[in-house]
């Protein structure tokens, strides 16, 4: 059974962060989870402040509006909300919130993603970019959407989706994710749908002839093992498994729209991986082009308690 103690919520007081903090404020009292809602303040701004006015920015003006934020996102007189502190710091904002999440022993890091208007589809954030690129804390990314997928009212915190879509390829970090995916959607109470994409083999027409069939026989076995992955899991998960031919970022955002997923969880590997968190990779792109939550999840972190803290 997945055990979030510590939940790390980034936020920038932007809309994509307001979503961010519903999330993490679910999910903590789901799992009965610790929160710690972070903001960092630009140092120019802060030394700015204090320098011209006098004013010790942090204390006199950021925390009270992160008291605020909470104020707006949770219902009044709710008897569920979560235990959370605020921590307002001072610094280049990925590195505040990686040194949190290690200072809090977070088990999961929720922050909003950004870069959207003309880039949206190109560029996530520079700071949720340099966190995927450090973190070896399982990350998951909100982005703004206009109709809310979690629910905070006086009864508690509900979810308002259809599925969970689990994309892997069959590596450590994706076989670990597997476990995040089936727990997620075991206490969400949704079913889980488990894919896997195949590029498609891509030759000159004089070879054609030599792979004719071979990526069918691809998806075949991609079948298998998904079929594999899901008898291992939990009988308290209803689950379908999709294995398909196609570009995988792209496939594996257009599978999660027609299966109305809520959320995308995806493996996570190192800077050199198929998944890592660079502009062109898979895990890079489907950040920026799904329009629900993704979760991504590093292979060293665990199902069991806290992960490990290792260097990357």
């Amino acid at each position: 059974m997945l055990t979030l103690r510590s939940i790390l919520c980034a936020v920038d007081f932007s809309d994509q962060s307001r979503y961010a903090l519903r999330w993490a404020v679910a999910l903590a009292v789901r799992h009965q989870s610790r929160l710690t809602v972070l903001t960092a303040v630009d140092p120019l701004l802060a030394q700015a402040a204090r320098t011209r006015f006098g004013l010790d920015l942090p204390k006199a003006e950021i925390e009270p509006a992160l008291r605020d934020l909470m104020t707006a996102v949770l219902p009044a007189m709710t008897p569920w909300t979560p235990v959370t502190s605020i921590d307002v710091r001072v610094g280049d904002a990925s590195d505040v919130i990686l040194e949190a999440a290690d200072r809090e022993r977070a088990d999961l890091i929720v922050m909003g993603t950004h870069g959207l208007g003309g880039f949206r589809k190109l560029l996530l954030g520079s700071t949720m970019e340099r966190v995927l690129r450090r973190t070896h804390t399982p990350l998951l990314a909100v982005p703004g959407v206009d109709a809310p997928l979690v629910i905070l009212d006086a009864t508690g915190p509900r979810f308002e989706m259809k599925t969970i879509l689990m994309a892997t390829d069959f590596s450590e970090a994706s076989i670990n994710a597997v476990r995040w995916a089936a727990d997620l959607a075991e206490r969400i109470e949704v079913p889980l749908v488990l894919a896997h994409v195949v590029t498609p083999i891509v030759v000159p027409a004089r070879w054609r002839s030599y792979v004719e069939g071979a990526d069918e026989e691809r998806v075949a076995h991609a079948r298998v093992q998904l079929e594999k992955l899901s008898a291992g899991l939990a009988d308290g998960v209803p689950r379908e498994v999709v294995a398909s031919i196609g570009r995988p970022a792209d496939s594996i955002a257009s599978l999660a729209e027609e299966r109305r997923a809520g959320l995308i969880v995806m493996g996570l590997i190192g800077d050199r991986g198929a998944l890592a968190p660079r502009p062109g990779s898979i895990a890079y792109r489907v950040l920026c082009l799904a329009q629900v939550p993704v979760l991504v999840v590093p292979p060293r972190s665990s199902s069991q308690g806290v992960p490990p803290r290792t260097s990357r």
